[in-house]
């Protein structure tokens, strides 16, 4: 079936909480075998737990996917434990621990190192990790995940909005190279996503972005993953598909 993953072997990095979460838990409906990876140990076992619980598949890996070694380590501990991963989705990213949005003129270049290892390098070593694998098997999946911030820029994120940017090279640049052997490169491209940190004003405001009036919801994120690395999409490679209530496509009034 279309949407069958049964057996697949699906690695989610970043996916503790939010749209990773709502990834692993939408792919583990469609049966894949979840690897939750995620620096944060307890909510990491937590949702590995949740999938357990509904009658899926699940394991927990803590790794920081910006780490070569440390993602060595986990795809070995993972095929050891599951079998070879044949989806990844480059999920985690984001503000890294220590590191702080600013204008370029106030980031340290330890600070923008922090950005391009979280939200690029990590696509780089997860991706070099079980690309030859994925070749070999002639099959894989492997979706990234980008943000409005690469085309439109954020102000004090310089280093973010540059890291997602790439992304769309990256994605271009490894579809040509494992497209023959089976192998398809999406990357979604996540707008107006919920995030707890924001207070009620600022959550009204951005409701205002979107041609919906609202954000969007983690589950609506996770299903265009879901469509990516289904067989839906079997002729879809080397694009980005925008998932943003139309905030890219805002008339200015």
């Amino acid at each position: 079936m279309p949407g069958d993953l049964s057996g697949r072997v699906a690695l989610i990095t970043g996916a503790a909480q939010g749209i990773g979460r709502a990834t692993a838990l939408r792919l583990a409906r469609a049966g894949a075998h979840i690897v939750v990876n995620d620096v944060q140990e307890e909510k990491a076992h937590s949702v590995a737990q949740e999938i357990s619980a509904l009658g899926g598949t699940a394991i927990a890996e803590i790794a920081d996917v910006a780490v070569f070694d440390q993602v060595t380590s986990m795809v070995s501990s993972v095929e050891h434990r599951l079998g070879p991963i044949a989806i990844l989705v480059n999920n985690a990213g984001g503000l890294p621990p220590g590191a702080r949005f600013a204008p370029l003129r106030e980031s340290s270049m330890d600070d923008i190192e922090r950005f391009l290892g979280m939200n690029l390098l990590s696509m780089f070593a997860c991706s070099r990790a079980v690309i030859n694998p994925m070749i070999d098997a002639g099959f894989g999946r492997i979706v990234c995940v980008s943000s409005i911030a690469a085309p439109m820029g954020q102000m004090g994120g310089t280093a973010y909005s540059a890291a997602k940017a790439a992304v769309s090279g990256f994605v271009a640049s490894l579809s040509k190279e494992a497209g023959r052997f089976g192998v398809r490169v999406n990357s979604v491209l996540y707008g107006n996503a919920p995030h707890p940190s924001r207070t009620p004003d600022r959550q009204a405001e951005l409701d205002t972005w979107s041609h919906l009036g609202r954000v969007g919801r983690p589950g609506e994120f996770a299903n265009a993953v879901m469509f990516l690395v289904s067989e839906e999409s079997s002729y879809i490679t080397g694009t980005t598909l925008e998932v943003d209530g139309g905030i890219m496509r805002m008339a200015l009034l």
